[in-house]
């Protein structure tokens, strides 16, 4: 590895530039975080030589269906209840049928002429199962509007009939995964946090160290948005965790040698730089061996979900170390004063301590 004297003193003699770019950067990220769209239906993301994918196709191009999910609803339901609850049905917006038993002999033909053989694949013992063919894409807003209708009109007939189906589960994926993400990145960083303050010792520094790992996330999160790419669902939370992990190693490995470097009475600017020039090579190297080990399965993988989390990840490690490069070294300088004095071990108090009062000269006799 080459010398890094030159870059650090740059950053250090330089720090105002990269603070103003932290702040310029700052509320585009956390927009963009915000704002990234995700896609929920996977099946799309499989390769199109697969069966399951030509299958699909050929169902979307030959009948106009994007989506068929079903209703359970209670065997014994009288036959005029279910071919009400049908036209009920059939009357929401996007959907191309809804269809049970009872609704297709209609209200006038017998259950009884129908073969056992057939009743029997329709109807259980405590359910039957009635069909729904939509127009909506999965995982779309129109779909799950489309659900929550239906399961309205479903409950109102039965109460304990269920919508179920692969549009049905998307739609409930949406809901849990959404509140489940936030918690975790919560925990997360609050892990992360308690684990800086246990282990080094400071008040200020948690603050300093999580906002920059979470400023490098964000734009790694939200250049998607500004690049107009949908990413899968679970990136934010995977993303989010490991490039967390990654980065904290880089920001804890840099701070521990600056916090030593105060100790050892060496001012602000000297510290931070040699902090900085001998964090470097480490920070490199380890930041282009993730890269290296997540970009080439990002450009290779047919599968767009993991094609998309390895592309995320590479580009993560790269922001993150720019970051601890450039943008860690400039709050260091611009907190110095209080991270020293919200901070155990960053001055050597013996050093300052004055001599001691039994300490006395000899008087002669």
């Amino acid at each position: 590895m080459p010398s890094f004297h030159k870059v650090s003193e740059f950053v250090v003699n330089r720090s105002w530039i990269f603070l103003i770019v932290f702040v310029l950067l700052l509320f585009p990220a956390i927009y963009g975080y915000n704002h990234t769209k995700v896609y929920y239906d996977l099946s799309n993301t499989l390769p199109e030589k697969l069966p399951c994918s030509q299958a699909n196709k050929m169902l979307d191009e030959n009948f106009d269906l994007s989506s068929v999910y079903m209703i359970l609803a209670d065997s014994d339901m009288e036959a005029t209840d279910v071919c009400d609850m049908m036209d009920e049905i059939n009357a929401v917006d996007g959907v191309s049928f809804g269809l049970s038993l009872d609704s297709a002999l209609g209200r006038s033909v017998p259950e009884s002429m129908v073969p056992t053989k057939l009743v029997e694949d329709l109807k259980g013992e405590n359910y039957q199962i009635m069909m729904i063919g939509s127009d909506y894409a999965i995982a779309s807003d129109e779909i799950n509007t489309q659900i929550d209708t239906i399961n309205a009109i479903a409950k109102k007939y039965d109460s304990a009939s269920m919508v179920i189906g692969e549009a049905p589960c998307t739609k409930d994926l949406i809901t849990i995964t959404d509140h489940d993400f936030k918690v975790v990145s919560m925990v997360s960083i609050a892990a992360i946090f308690a684990i800086i303050l246990l282990v080094l010792k400071s008040a200020s520094l948690p603050f300093v160290l999580v906002a920059a790992i979470e400023f490098a996330i964000y734009i790694n999160m939200g250049l998607p948005y500004y690049t107009g790419t949908t990413i899968p669902f679970i990136a934010s939370v995977v993303i989010g965790t490991i490039q967390l992990g990654a980065t904290v190693d880089y920001a804890i490995l840099m701070t521990t040698r600056y916090k030593r470097e105060r100790f050892e009475g060496k001012t602000k600017k000297e510290a931070v730089q040699i902090a900085l020039e001998t964090s470097i090579p480490s920070i490199v190297v380890s930041a282009l061996g993730f890269f290296a080990a997540t970009f080439g399965v990002g450009l290779i993988s047919s599968v767009d979900m993991i094609a998309s989390l390895c592309s995320l990840m590479a580009r993560g490690a790269i922001i993150s170390m720019f970051v601890v490069i450039f943008i860690l070294p400039s709050f260091f300088m611009l907190f110095d004063k209080i991270i020293i004095h919200t901070s155990f071990g960053f001055i050597d108090k013996s050093k300052n301590q004055k001599p001691s009062m039994d300490t006395r000269e000899e008087i002669p006799a």
